[in-house]
């Protein structure tokens, strides 16, 4: 790669390149977490299509590792390489939203919070994450999980239409009825065939929710836990549930959250159970927007952070589990440190669907999960992480979901994909032979 070659790719752009010496270039290389600080050799801010295309071929030419971004918040750093090229999609915030027909089409720049925005002022929504700067596209294409996932799927499955760049530099159109095996594939495990520069979702109709929090001090745990093993089956396929250890001043806390989205007198009646099993020290269950419900975020503390997690997923929270889940949590090495446990249910999850996505489990998903600020805290805090999944893995079932896994090896990749994997390979080796599309939950092509 030469000045003069870059100089020129840099003029066919309508976006721009950003290199090592630019003031923007230690903001822009750096991803959500800062654990992971790689130095990418340039970075192209794309404008439109024309500019991935542009970008796809340019580092082809010239043999550069390449990794694609939309909003940076993969766990596992894969929106920046080490000395290689970064397609930075960010700019690409286009939208147009058809509600009549109940369907919107964004570019990959857009984040969920400004999606969300706009589909609530239609009084609908795409099943997407409470965090609101993620980037629609990676947290979609590897899979989406949302609070409407038990009502309307995982964001992949409202996915009814995509535009991709491939690794020749061709512009395809993926939908049913062309480039089926294309389309399949990128709903799952989209980041290894292509970028995606344009996306279209099927919306659904939501206003209000019942949603809250049940707080209960951790000593408290053991009885919510095993409370929870046996009420979470019994609940219908639409309440979302998640109980999580959370920081609180003081004490820690287990935080057992709902989502219903239903009527409001039918959900209080399917809560009652729940809410007075056992005093909770707060209860902040109540009807409310579902925008708000958006905006409440949960699990990630404020600021700039590095963090490390670790995934997998087990059917019931049996006694063994709990007493790992209470031991490990209740030696923290701060704050900002715990689990998070989904519970997953209904048919979204439960029976297989049309597309590539390997983590249709029932059962609790769950990451253990820890954030830091300051260097010296890196070594206790990975530490605890890894400690805490040694023991859990025995009584997990193996599964996982792909947008939890961190940089953890083939044998963990290919559990995220399931029983979809050798299918998966025999698309790569037709659309990406050469594995050009590599940083990322890779699949090799099929040989």
């Amino acid at each position: 790669m030469n000045l003069s070659g870059v100089a020129k790719f840099a003029e066919s752009l309508s976006g721009e390149i950003v290199l090592c010496g630019d003031r923007r270039f230690g903001e822009l290389r750096r991803v959500t977490n800062h654990a992971v600080n790689l130095h990418p050799a340039i970075i192209v801010r794309c404008a439109n299509r024309k500019d991935v295309q542009r970008a796809v071929d340019f580092a082809r030419r010239n043999g550069l590792l390449t990794a694609v971004r939309s909003g940076g918040h993969s766990f596992a750093g894969h929106g920046v390489c080490e000395g290689g090229l970064v397609i930075d999609l960010s700019p690409m915030k286009r939208v147009q939203i058809d509600p009549a027909r109940g369907r919107v089409v964004i570019e990959p720049g857009v984040l969920a919070g400004e999606l969300d925005c706009l589909t609530q002022s239609f009084k609908m929504a795409v099943p997407l994450g409470s965090c609101p700067t993620v980037g629609v596209a990676g947290y979609s294409l590897g899979g989406g999980e949302s609070s409407l996932t038990p009502m309307f799927g995982y964001g992949c499955d409202s996915i009814v239409g995509l535009e991709v760049v491939t690794a020749d530099c061709k512009i395809l159109t993926a939908k049913p009825g062309e480039h089926p095996d294309l389309f399949w594939a990128m709903r799952g495990a989209g980041a290894n065939f292509g970028v995606a520069t344009s996306l279209e979702f099927e919306l659904h109709p939501i206003e209000t929710v019942l949603s809250g929090s049940l707080k209960y001090p951790l000593r408290q745990a053991k009885k919510i836990l095993d409370f929870l093993d046996g009420f979470a089956p019994t609940i219908p396929s639409d309440l979302f549930l998640i109980a999580a250890v959370l920081p609180h001043p003081g004490e820690r806390m287990l935080d057992v959250k709902v989502v219903w989205s239903g009527k409001k007198e039918k959900g209080e009646r399917l809560l009652r159970p729940l809410r007075t099993y056992l005093r909770p020290f707060a209860d902040s269950i109540k009807p409310k927007a579902y925008l708000d419900e958006q905006r409440g975020g949960y699990d990630v503390p404020e600021g700039v952070q590095s963090s490390h997690r670790r995934g997998g997923h087990f059917k019931r929270l049996t006694g063994d589990i709990i007493d790992t889940i209470i031991q490990h949590a209740s030696n923290a090495p701060h704050e900002a440190s715990g689990i998070t446990m989904l519970y997953w249910h209904g048919p979204w999850c439960a029976k297989p669907h049309d597309n590539a996505f390997g983590f249709r489990q029932t059962g609790f998903e769950f990451w253990v999960h820890t954030y830091w600020e300051k260097t010296r805290d890196r070594e206790k805090s990975w530490a605890w992480v890894e400690s805490f999944f040694d023991a859990m893995a025995p009584l997990s079932t193996g599964a996982v979901y792909l947008n939890d896994l961190e940089n953890e090896g083939e044998a963990r990749v290919r559990a995220a994909y399931g029983d979809k994997y050798h299918r998966l390979a025999l698309i790569k080796r037709k659309f990406d032979p050469d594995n050009f599309f590599r940083v990322n939950q890779n699949i090799p092509p099929a040989k």
